[in-house]
């Protein structure tokens, strides 16, 4: 061991500046110390060249902090930096606030954020009163999005009318409409599926645009009037005036233009509402989240306005949202697609600590009662920080139910005890991974982010002195980070990284104990924008830190449902969670795990796979609003411990990648009015048995009458009601109703039967009829509805709600009642704006007929 004080530290640093590479570390002179302890490593860096890794100069740090949003600059050029400033207990910052732009305060934690002009940063570094001075870490995310839209093939451009769509040209000529189909009914048509609306007086047309892949499609952003762009993919997309159409098309770096297809809302519903089996909660409990206030802290909600018109999200109240990106519009349409009508809010993270808590206050100020994240700020890995001591203090103070991603670190996660070997006099960590004694990861191109290193030591109080370098794949040096710790410092050293490469690049870590005991050693790699590395080697384990080990909180796992078993995600982070003051416990986090990629859309409206425990935690948000509407003024803590039993899994079964596994919203007890233990009465007096079979590959006949439905096209050979001659019909005719004539009509065996055909069949004896569809997708079609009373059906092969059918009818519709064939009974109505038994929460399943009841026209689309 070697604690030689902090005279030997100090002359350490400047040997080890001095050793040639081969071995150790390369460097120049000890950097000059003017400015003490007070100011971090790389920002020493920033106001003297002598304290830069060998070769680097404070332009290259300066670079660095750039890519990673620490630096920017103003209109003159001139750098400023962002930074957090710890204050003396007596201090009140006066002095300090002039030399800082967009300062934020937290008199109470006597902290300071804002951003520093190298000049003010030099004044600030030797004002009394000021304890610490450190960069402004960006948060670390939990999720990220990975595209399922590939890049359409390009096709030769022989002239502009053979870049448009059929259906933009018939908008712009009439050569090109059916028989009989006028410009107009054209319009109407796609002005009723979304694709066309009323601008003033202007008609806008939503459309996708691909660019020849030498141009850049910014070009083109004057056409539209809400445009969104992908440079990566050379598309531009948006609304456009029709009248713009064919200008746009005459351009010659337009490849091709074609109608922007809306997607339909239960297409995107999360595949979690079938694991957690909360569809089926609603449908019984009749629960949908109503008078229920969620909030959620991401990044932003980039497209919500369009996700809006699209009914895939209801109106949002946003708070803020300055950072930009759509991971919180991600996170919103699961907390919807599982509790339809939750109140959801939005407030972006902010760009520091003190921005993430104003954010968690303004969202308790709105009325949240459950509160959502997946935000993850560098704070102590093992003692609650200044994040985690807010969240405890609201969930105790206000009665809020906390959910946050578990993080995405188990595999860009070390940890161990010092491990020392002598390298040319001094002691090294000794790694012990598969490539050496050195900590290694690969970085894709483009990419940047930061290297934490802390030990055990708490916060304000370490006397033992590490450092922290960092070396490219040719063994040069690249960062370093040297702060002294002498007693009454905070245990962590960090540098960053940025490759700006073609190519993937290898990075190496060492760690020297410059005057130290030996202590416990915890470091991670956090790459910036969701991406993720593999370190070598890595540490699963006690991969939680920051808010995610929060005891009153619920952290949630990532989990990836397979066709045998369910697995934990290999970079879902996993516990127990080490904790050192103010007293030693080693905490069972994560709590729980949901699914995660789950297919959304993006800010750009294109569907994309949501991946990491971002996806997982608003799934258990979902489930939360459920519960809560179901007994209004519930404590968090019993919240919490109902969704927690609904696992199925007792404390002591807790594992540390699962926590206590998935729950099982069947699994739920609410409390009654007599405050017994059941489940929440659905409505006295109105019961009856939800269906549980829900495959859409065939049609069950029950005895006595069938009121059945075609879910999809039928195979041809296999679509005209010769399929139901297994039956038994007792002589029995089947019969169609023609709600435009309102009458009844037999059908006879060769009779064709299309998508949501829905027909009376009796029979004597149970009989199951399988189906044999049409797989190709040409032959779909719509549903003529009528102003009555008109048969229909599920337009596709999975359940789902009415609301997530009918919401495109709007209030078009009133009533629906479904046949139940083993009963020979209608099922309670479900009512337009209902609620219980009665609510639109209910499910709908395919080859199951039922009556709804149009005010007046409209169509019922297919693509469930």
């Amino acid at each position: 061991m070697h604690k030689s004080g902090v005279i030997f530290s100090w002359v350490l640093i400047g040997v080890i500046l001095l050793i040639a590479w081969d071995g150790g570390v390369t460097g120049a002179d000890e950097p000059e110390h003017s400015h003490g302890p007070d100011l971090s490593s790389d920002l020493l860096q920033l106001l003297n060249r002598s304290s830069c890794p060998p070769g680097q100069g404070p332009d290259d740090i300066i670079r660095t902090m750039e890519e990673s949003g620490q630096i920017r600059r103003n209109e003159s050029g001139i750098w400023v930096v962002h930074v957090t400033l710890i204050l003396e207990p007596n201090e009140t910052g006066a002095k300090i606030l002039p030399l800082l732009s967009e300062p934020v305060v937290d008199p109470s934690y006597h902290l300071i954020t804002g951003w520093a002009t190298r000049d003010n940063l030099t004044m600030l570094s030797a004002m009394t009163g000021v304890k610490q001075i450190t960069p402004v870490f960006p948060p670390a995310s939990s999720g990220s999005f990975e595209t399922e839209q590939p890049e359409p093939k390009e096709t030769p451009d022989p002239g502009w009318k053979m870049k448009l769509s059929t259906d933009l040209l018939q908008l712009i000529g009439e050569a090109y409409l059916s028989p009989g189909q006028s410009r107009a009914d054209m319009m109407a048509l796609m002005e009723k599926t979304g694709e066309i609306r009323l601008a003033g007086t202007d008609v806008e047309v939503r459309i996708s645009a691909k660019v020849q892949p030498s141009d850049s499609p910014s070009r083109y952003e004057s056409f539209f009037s809400s445009p969104v762009v992908d440079s990566l993919y050379g598309r531009i997309g948006g609304w456009i005036r029709a009248d713009n159409i064919t200008r746009l098309a005459m351009q010659e770096g337009i490849l091709s233009l074609t109608v922007q297809i809306p997607p339909r809302t239960s297409a995107i519903t999360t595949e979690g509402d079938y694991l957690l089996k909360t569809r089926e909660f609603r449908n019984i409990s009749g629960l949908s989240g109503t008078g229920v206030k969620v909030g959620v802290i991401s990044d932003g909600v980039d497209g919500l306005d369009d996700l809006k018109r699209r009914g895939e999200l209801p109106d949002v109240e946003v708070l803020s949202d300055t950072v930009g990106g759509d991971e919180g519009l991600a996170m919103l349409q699961i907390i919807h697609d599982i509790a339809p009508n939750a109140t959801l809010l939005f407030h972006d993270r902010g760009s520091s600590q003190i921005e993430y808590v104003h954010a968690l206050d303004q969202l308790i100020r709105h009325g949240c009662s459950i509160i959502c994240d997946d935000i993850t700020y560098v704070e102590p890995f093992f003692e609650d920080g200044y994040i985690s001591q807010n969240i405890i203090d609201r969930i105790l103070s206000y009665n809020i139910l906390y959910i946050t991603a578990a993080g995405n670190f188990a595999q860009e996660h070390y940890q161990g005890r010092f491990c020392g070997y002598e390298d040319q006099g001094y002691l090294w960590h000794d790694f012990q991974g598969k490539s050496g004694r050195d900590l290694k990861f690969t970085v894709p191109p483009g990419l940047a982010g930061h290297v934490i290193l802390q030990w055990d030591d708490r916060f304000g109080s370490s006397a033992n002195n590490y450092d922290l370098f960092l070396y490219d794949d040719s063994g040069r040096e690249i960062a370093r980070s040297v702060n002294l710790q002498d007693g009454d410092d905070d245990p962590m050293e960090w540098v960053r990284f940025v490759n700006g490469a073609d190519r993937p690049r290898d990075y190496t870590v060492r760690v020297v104990q410059a005057a130290a005991e030996d202590a416990l050693l915890e470091i991670y790699v956090l790459p910036l924008s969701g991406r993720s590395v593999t370190l070598d080697p890595y540490t699963p384990e006690d991969s939680v830190f920051g808010q995610q080990a929060v005891k009153q909180a619920l952290v949630v796992g990532a989990v990836a449902p397979g066709m045998k078993n369910i697995t934990v995600q290999e970079y879902s982070s996993r516990g127990p969670v080490t904790i050192r003051y103010p007293t030693f416990e080693m905490r069972k986090k994560p709590d729980l795990t949901a699914p995660d990629h789950i297919t959304v859309l993006t800010g750009s409206m294109q569907p994309a796979v949501f991946t990491g425990t971002s996806a997982a935690a608003p799934h258990i948000a979902g489930l939360a609003a459920l519960v809560l509407s179901g007994s209004r003024g519930m404590k968090e803590s019993d919240v919490r411990t109902r969704i927690l039993n609904a696992t199925g899994r007792s404390p002591d079964e807790w594992d540390d990648g699962f926590g206590r596994g998935i729950p099982d919203a069947t699994n739920l007890t609410l409390p009654d009015q007599s405050g017994q233990e059941s489940w929440y009465p659905v409505t006295t007096g109105c019961l009856f048995e939800p269906r549980k079979n829900d495959a859409g590959d065939r049609i069950v006949l029950y005895p006595g009458w069938n009121m059945v439905s075609i879910p999809y096209p039928l195979a041809k050979g296999n679509d005209t009601a010769r399929i139901f001659e297994p039956a038994d019909t007792v002589c029995h005719s089947i019969w169609r109703y023609n709600p435009a004539g309102r009458t009844w009509n037999a059908v006879h065996p060769d009779d064709q039967l299309i998508q949501m055909d829905v027909v009376w069949v009796y029979a004597r004896n149970e009989t199951t009829i399988p189906l044999s569809f049409d797989t190709t997708g040409n032959n779909q079609t719509v549903k003529q509805l009528e102003q009555g009373w008109n048969p229909a059906g599920v337009p596709g092969r999975e359940s789902v709600t009415a609301r997530d059918l009918l919401s495109p009818l709007t209030d078009a519709w009133t009533t629906v009642l479904v046949f139940d064939p083993k009963t020979q009974e209608f099922r309670p109505s479900i009512i337009n704006g209902g609620s219980g038994t009665y609510s639109p929460s209910r499910l709908l399943y395919p080859s199951e007929g039922w009556w709804i009841y149009m005010n007046r026209p409209g169509i019922l689309l297919p693509g469930c």
